[in-house]
């Protein structure tokens, strides 16, 4: 990524309230901005209640900001506003949560779960074509083998027959089929073990480096990001207080709080997250 490159998603001043009540309320996001690039990992990092799942949400429109804007990269080359209805749908920009059977129909089996994803249509009403539901058989397998799943194995199995990795490797195959501009990823990786954990990581740099897929990384774990992300950003009371690569915000830190987040992680030296595991 380089700042030649396009950008796929901007947050323009992103502001988000609750109300509490009695004339009452918190400002869960404080005026945040940013661009992310195509092909480009921001890792969006902080404690329990500083905004970054909120701002996931708006980011990937499940929640409309009070305030401020987010744009994603249209077909057309030009920046559309989040809330306005894409040719495809509000598709283009996807969310991988940490719980990713939640967001998965248990009665389904996986090629369905991907195909819906793909054409909705043609999964709802299958006798418009076998021939259709063959090609789309076919891409949906595509999509597995990017999320590092074998079809043949995988493509009949439900929900309740895949592990945890498994279920977050079928949500990433069905987040790309809809062909997003950019994928929001909210602790995708804080409920797997270790193991797992990193090959899921892997999994997300590919797609980065060898897919162009741009990504919104959001953990609590600046270990995580230090390894994953091109940029950090953290956020504290809902507002984005430092925004650089993990080199620096983790060497020279300008915000107190960056400072004491980083303070509170046992060891930062480069030990094997990202390692060839799959």
């Amino acid at each position: 990524m380089t700042e030649t490159t396009q950008v796929v998603l901007s947050a323009q001043e992103v502001t988000v309230e609750f109300g509490l009540g009695h004339g009452k309320t918190l400002r869960a996001v404080d005026g945040v901005s940013f661009d992310l690039h195509a092909g480009e990992v921001i890792g969006i990092v902080g404690e329990s209640g500083s905004g970054k799942s909120t701002l996931g949400k708006v980011l990937a429109g499940f929640l409309n900001p009070t305030s401020g804007q987010v744009q994603f990269r249209a077909a057309d080359g030009g920046l559309r506003a989040r809330h306005q209805r894409g040719p495809h749908g509000f598709r283009d920009v996807q969310m991988i949560f940490q719980e990713s059977a939640m967001a998965l129909n248990p009665r389904l089996p996986v090629w369905r779960l991907v195909g819906e994803a793909v054409s909705p249509n043609l999964i709802t009403f299958p006798a418009s074509g076998r021939r259709r539901v063959d090609t789309l058989r076919d891409e949906v397998a595509t999509h597995l083998q990017h999320a590092g799943l074998d079809p043949a194995a995988m493509a009949g199995k439900r929900v309740a027959e895949l592990s945890g990795g498994e279920k977050q490797r079928v949500a990433i195959a069905r987040a790309l089929a809809a062909s997003p501009v950019a994928m929001v990823c909210d602790e995708s990786v804080s409920a797997l073990d270790v193991t797992i954990r990193a090959a899921v990581l892997n999994l997300f740099q590919r797609l980065s480096r060898d897919m162009g897929v741009a990504l919104v990384f959001i953990t609590h774990d600046i270990s995580v990001v230090a390894h994953l992300a091109d940029r950090v950003a953290v956020m504290y009371h809902g507002q984005l207080v430092e925004l650089d690569t993990p080199a620096r915000v983790i060497e020279d830190p300008q915000h107190e709080y960056t400072r004491r987040l980083i303070a509170a992680v046992p060891t930062l030296e480069q030990r094997p997250l990202l390692s060839d595991a799959r």
